[in-house]
């Protein structure tokens, strides 16, 4: 099949439905995305970006874009809700107001579905929506924009410290069709504000269809966000997805992460420092069995002195599950005084599990700290014994060993619901462990 065979389809979705897309100023937008999309293609294994993650799986299966659909029952992601979160809930890519739960925010504050605030053309959207993240040498980000319907737009006024999580629910029921919804998230922080973000991913069992997500950030001089991502999609689901994350100066981007779900999964975050005194924290962890794929991949771009960048992600693969972690750190020659670290460690609990691992460092500048280190290999043997010698049983020694090994993702999280949403997806994985 050729990238035109490929492409096709959703180029001759885009003329189709093209008119019935949010926000008329957008279309321009919009069009040189589709284009852009079908010149690029699907990205391969020949992009080195790509080395390790072949989509073709996903080709194949061939999506409908999903349009304005109807509300669906939320016995499938009820029990996914934070307490405490203002929620809102996407369906099938379409705007749930009946399942949302917005309470009173504090002036300042604007919370909006993405399609109303294109719609408006609110302020906040000119100069970020579409441009934070670029779409050149992103395909996927490209079909994304010229296809996006729905998402949310979160600003925060200067020195605003929101108590409240916001939690977005994206969820999937394909039933009948195979859909693809193409998410977009634009977060705008003000300066000295502060909120915790929550995306939530997730689908109707046995459901076959695509999330293709973007979010764009953009942390302002002193502010800081906390952004939780839990990606529990159906398993014969696939989903890819770029965060991308502007740092001005002396703002704090921590990002937290987990990844069960989808038969091919793909979670991509970039940051880029554009302030002195700028800190980013990633941590992220997959846990995955049977066939599944998941790649986490960063690039993290210092770019002004005195910044700081820390990154942790751990992977437990069961059967012949398949992990990818590519860590990218960029230091460029003006950014003196950077530290920067990166570790990855992967446990494989059977002869059949693959983890390919990839931190990388190119750095550009004279006084910097920067370290980088990856391992693969099995549960300790030694510690099995020890704690099967005293008395726990072989299954309960080999969770409480697992369970050990993936917490440091969420152990930078402070107790209470949001760190229980984390902690909850990896005792949910755990009811199947062999």
């Amino acid at each position: 099949m050729s990238r035109n065979d490929k492409t096709a389809p959703y180029v001759e979705s885009f003329e189709e439905i093209s008119k019935t897309l949010p926000g008329a100023w957008l279309a321009d937008t919009r069009s040189n995305a589709i284009r852009q999309f079908e010149a690029e293609g699907f990205p391969t294994p020949r992009t080195e970006a790509w080395k390790y993650t072949n989509l073709n799986r996903l080709t194949r299966a061939g999506f409908n874009i999903a349009g304005i659909s109807g509300v669906s029952g939320a016995s499938e992601w009820s029990e996914l809700v934070i307490d405490g979160a203002d929620t809102i809930v996407i369906v099938n890519g379409s705007y749930d107001a009946s399942a949302s739960k917005k309470g009173a925010v504090p002036i300042g504050v604007s919370i909006a579905p993405l399609s109303e605030a294109i719609e408006r053309k609110e302020p906040s959207l000119e100069g970020r929506l579409t441009k934070i993240a670029p779409t050149h040498g992103a395909p996927l980000v490209a079909l994304n924009t010229a296809f996006m319907r729905e998402g949310v737009v979160l600003k925060l006024g200067d020195d605003i410290k929101l108590e409240q999580p916001i939690q977005v629910i994206h969820f999937v029921e394909a039933s009948d069709t195979r859909l693809s919804v193409h998410p977009r998230t634009l977060l705008v922080a003000g300066e000295n504000s502060s909120a915790t973000f929550i995306e939530t991913f997730v689908g109707s069992a046995g459901s076959v269809y695509w999330t293709n997500a973007v979010t764009e950030i953009e942390v302002g001089c002193g502010a800081s966000i906390l952004h939780v991502k839990r990606q529990a999609e159906s398993l014969e689901g696939f989903h890819t997805a770029l965060t991308q994350a502007k740092l001005d100066r002396n703002a704090r981007y921590h990002s937290v992460s987990l990844t069960t779900g989808a038969s091919i999964s793909r979670n991509e975050v970039r940051v880029s420092f554009n302030g002195e005194g700028a800190e980013a924290l990633m941590a992220g962890g997959t846990l995955l069995r049977g066939r599944q794929h998941a790649d986490n991949t960063t690039q993290i771009e210092h770019t002004v002195p005195h910044t700081s960048s820390n990154q942790i992600f751990r992977n437990v693969l069961d059967g012949a599950a398949h992990s990818v972690f590519q860590g990218g750190v960029m230091v460029r020659q003006d950014a003196q005084k950077t530290d920067s670290s990166q570790s990855n460690h992967n446990i494989l609990l059977s002869s059949g599990a693959q983890a390919d691992t990839k931190p990388e460092l190119q750095i550009f500048a004279d006084d910097v700290k920067c370290a980088h280190g990856a391992t693969v290999g099995d549960l300790d043997e030694t510690a099995l014994f020890y704690l099967q010698s005293r008395g726990i049983p072989a299954r309960r020694a080999k969770a409480l060993l697992i369970e050990a090994f993936i917490a440091e993702i969420s152990d930078a999280l402070s107790t209470g619901a949001v760190r229980d949403h984390v902690v909850d997806a990896v005792s949910a994985w755990m009811e199947d462990l062999g």
